[in-house]
């Protein structure tokens, strides 16, 4: 007796298991037919609108399903409902903590939405798991820098570095922080080892120039702002440099071609024109063109113009600590006692 109820006992476990293993089965097997069902969407490239019905389809009968989730963000974000979509990419990764890729897309949306905190925490924790993601080093300087948090900006292209010794975005991102940081002689060293490993690294150049300039190196500045020319945004500003540089040698002649290049491109040269004394004597002899200047593209990043016009600045100012006499600055700190005088006159 004692035999036979083991016996029922045992079947009926074993009955209820394979119950269950079918149940499981037959789950696994919807869902991943509601996920062919979606990826054959993608795949046939049909309209955004009935992608996202079978993704919310896919997502309302599995929750839990990562692709699902994916998808969805996909969609919100191309449409620009970028709040929405980060939810999405979200709940995905909580689903699938180790597809970094998606902890970089968050990070980026949380950056476009101006979270720049919450992206900084995620991109450190990123990188910290994964120190040779160099798109997430990438952003977080950026990131950083924007914050005008730069020296620690220094310290994450610093590390990225040891993984990507022949990357010329982080030298030339680091030329830039310390820009920023006016320390010219560290920020030269990296742009020229960025132009060394891109050779079309063309505002690289342009920052050479300046800096060169405001260190007093004249025929080292002409060389680099030749160089510049070949970016064609910077063409005015390239040559209304090289008239100075022109100017401050003599030739008077040349600087005057220049200077009528410049203007012939950009118009609003003109104003950089007058506040600047050392074009007195070739003053009566400039064109000014009478026709509005063709529209220039820019192609240049935020974060480039920044440092592009921070240079300019610090140009002006050796320029007016010297009286206008273009010589040669050795130390740093004039030029920062003289930010604080401005600012307190400010």
């Amino acid at each position: 007796m004692l035999i036979e109820t083991i016996i029922i006992v045992t079947i009926i476990i074993l009955l209820l298991l394979l119950f269950l293993l079918l149940v499981i089965k037959r789950k696994s097997f919807a869902e991943k037919m509601c996920v062919f069902m979606l990826k054959f969407q993608l795949l046939l490239g049909n309209d955004d609108a009935k992608i996202k019905q079978y993704a919310l389809k896919l997502v309302n009968k599995f929750p839990q399903n990562y692709f699902g989730h994916k998808a969805l963000g996909q969609l919100y974000e191309k449409e620009g409902n970028i709040n929405i979509a980060l939810d999405e990419y979200i709940r995905a990764v909580e689903l699938n903590e180790k597809n970094y890729d998606m902890h970089y897309k968050v990070a980026e949306l949380l950056q476009k939405t101006e979270k720049n905190e919450e992206a900084i925490i995620m991109l450190q924790d990123l990188l910290k798991i994964k120190p040779d993601y160099l798109q997430a080093t990438l952003l977080l300087g950026n990131i950083l820098y924007d914050e005008e948090r730069f020296k620690e900006a220094v310290s994450v292209y610093m590390l990225a570095i040891k993984y990507h010794p022949i990357e010329y975005e982080l030298y030339y991102n680091l030329g830039m922080v310390y820009t920023r940081l006016n320390d010219f002689q560290r920020a030269n060293e990296f742009y020229k080892r960025a132009a060394k490993l891109n050779s079309y690294l063309y505002n690289g150049q342009y920052n050479l120039a300046l800096i060169a300039m405001i260190q007093g190196e004249l025929d080292e500045a002409e060389m680099h702002l030749l160089k510049a020319l070949d970016l064609e945004e910077l063409e005015p500003t390239v040559y209304f440099y090289l008239s100075q540089i022109s100017l401050l040698k003599g030739e008077n002649e040349k600087a005057l071609n220049y200077i009528n290049l410049a203007l012939e491109l950009d118009k609003n040269i003109e104003k950089k024109i007058v506040e600047q004394p050392l074009f007195l004597p070739i003053q009566d002899k400039i064109r000014i063109p009478d026709e509005p200047s063709k529209k220039i593209v820019i192609t240049l990043s935020e974060r480039e113009i920044k440092t592009n016009n921070y240079l300019e600045e610090m140009y002006n100012l050796v320029d007016s600590l010297n009286g206008g006499k273009f010589t040669k600055i050795d130390s740093q700190k004039e030029i920062e006692q003289e930010q604080l005088e401005n600012e307190k006159e400010r």
